[in-house]
């Protein structure tokens, strides 16, 4: 019936939803953004969609929403919708309200709050007209239409956010392509209009979160906030996580990533090995993404991504695709190095793996940093620190300076270093968006939402999935791909 209805709201052919009333398919995409909800939710409740569902929904964002040159921006906003939808289902009454039935229940207290308004009203003006105990009434009035007044105003806000929420313009829309009188009105579709035009705040303020972790390591957290007795009202901020000031989502960040949704070439994802094989220079680099764990892997990246940051900063003769590259891997470098300090339940490995081993890098990087006290000095270690992995040791600070060592030395080609390293991160925070965790990433939407649950959502209903890294390493040792 559902599915029914959504291709009647694509095939109307009312003004409203025409390309001259709807030229971007804003409207169209708010009911889209709700049946994709609607499949998360069904997800959420423990039921598997079959492979062929999966197909079509892949096939309606593939050759659909990603099908031009900006499509990334309609896809973002259609997965933006959807979690607000989700945030909303959890969080707001309103899949409440709007059930069948519930809006005239609404519409009663609607006429209640009226009636309040015309009560208080009168009150307060013919309050003076009482000659007894003046004083008295006249206080016991005031205070009492103060109150109701206060009422009335949360109750008028509340029937404004819910007027103007996705929820109605869904209901509006679906009426709208029921009612063949509505899409002959003109004030009916210009009301409709307005409305869905109307933005409310969102659960997520498009921010990308950073860290830094050779700027970070060497914080310590306030002992005021951070000991046993505060442990039960707050949570406790670990030694070295400091994070830095969030940036505004990048369009490069987003177009890079959802270029490479769209050119992958298998429903299966790996963690930078497939954009490092690509080429050939940079294949002496796959023993970085060999390591025992994922969040290993993130931290020897970011740091090898920090040390050229510093020794190959950016300068006015740097071409385009440089400064593009530039931006994309360093930007997502400190947002997975963010998810691993701050949100290690979003990542593939389990969140104690994840926070100890990140426990043991700050360990590590005190020793081995015991006298820089400035980046250029750390830096400076990193770049004296180039000889094997024998005599480096197998510390992830190690591993990250030989790492940025191959890449500022052996690749002579700054526009491939940062091609190379913005390749990884793409790939890398594609690899590990898919999650089986729902309840982390709907707890996250709390706390403003992260990017990584966007990508998660769309990879969700692609049926999109990462390759395990037992399959990996059975891979390299029946193929017999070259070590490192």
């Amino acid at each position: 019936m559902q599915a029914q209805l959504f291709t009647q709201v694509w095939n109307c052919k009312g003004r409203l939803l025409s390309s001259e009333g709807d030229p971007h398919n804003n409207f169209k995409d708010v009911c889209l953004s709700f049946a994709l909800f609607k499949l998360l939710r069904l997800r959420y409740a423990g039921y598997t969609l079959p492979q062929e569902a999966h197909k079509k929904t892949w096939d309606l964002i593939h050759h659909g929403l990603l099908s031009k040159e900006d499509g990334y921006k309609r896809a973002f906003r259609v997965v933006e919708n959807e979690l607000t939808f989700l945030f909303d289902f959890f969080y707001t009454k309103y899949s409440i309200i709007f059930q069948p039935g519930r809006m005239y229940l609404k519409l009663l207290e609607f006429i209640f709050v009226t009636i309040g308004i015309w009560s208080t009203t009168s009150m307060l003006k013919n309050y003076k007209n009482d000659n007894k105990n003046q004083l008295g009434t006249r206080v016991e009035v005031v205070v009492t239409s103060m109150m109701i007044l206060s009422f009335i105003m949360v109750e008028l806000m509340q029937l404004f956010f819910v007027g103007f929420s996705e929820w109605a313009k869904v209901i509006l829309i679906c009426k709208y392509v029921q009612k063949k009188s509505w899409q002959e009105n003109v004030w009916i579709e210009r009301i409709i209009g307005a409305i869905c035009r109307v933005k409310l705040m969102k659960p997520w303020e498009q921010k990308l979160h950073q860290y830094s972790f050779l700027e970070s390591y060497s914080y310590k957290p306030c002992k005021l906030l951070n000991n046993k007795s505060m442990a039960v009202y707050i949570d406790q901020t670990r030694d070295g996580q400091r994070q830095s000031a969030p940036i505004k989502l990048p369009e490069e960040v987003k177009q890079a990533v959802f270029h490479a949704l769209k050119s992958n070439y298998s429903t299966k994802l790996e963690n930078g090995q497939a954009s490092i094989r690509v080429n050939n220079e940079s294949k002496k680099l796959l023993w970085a993404c060999r390591l025992e764990t994922q969040t290993q892997v993130i931290i020897v990246w970011h740091i090898a991504t920090s040390f050229c940051e510093c020794q190959l900063p950016l300068e006015r003769s740097d071409s385009p695709s440089t400064r593009r590259s530039f931006l994309v891997a360093t930007s997502l470098s400190k947002y997975l190095a963010y998810l691993v300090s701050f949100a290690p339940s979003l990542l593939p490995d389990h969140a104690y793996i994840t926070e100890y081993l990140f426990d043991q890098a700050i360990i590590e990087a005190k020793d081995s940093f015991q006298k820089c006290k400035r980046m250029k000095d750390r830096v400076k270690k990193m770049k004296e620190n180039n000889s094997g992995p024998s005599a480096c040791g197998e510390t992830v600070i190690n591993q990250g300076a030989r790492l940025g060592n191959q890449l500022a030395n052996d690749v002579k080609d700054k526009d491939m270093i940062w091609r190379i390293l913005a390749d990884f991160w793409v790939e890398m925070v594609l690899y590990v968006a898919p999650s089986d965790n729902m309840k982390a990433h709907v707890e996250h939407l709390t706390r403003g939402g992260e990017f990584v649950t966007h990508l998660w959502a769309l990879l969700s209903h692609a049926g999109i999935e990462r390759v395990a890294a037992h399959a990996q390493r059975a891979r390299r040792r029946s193929g017999g791909e070259e070590q490192q």
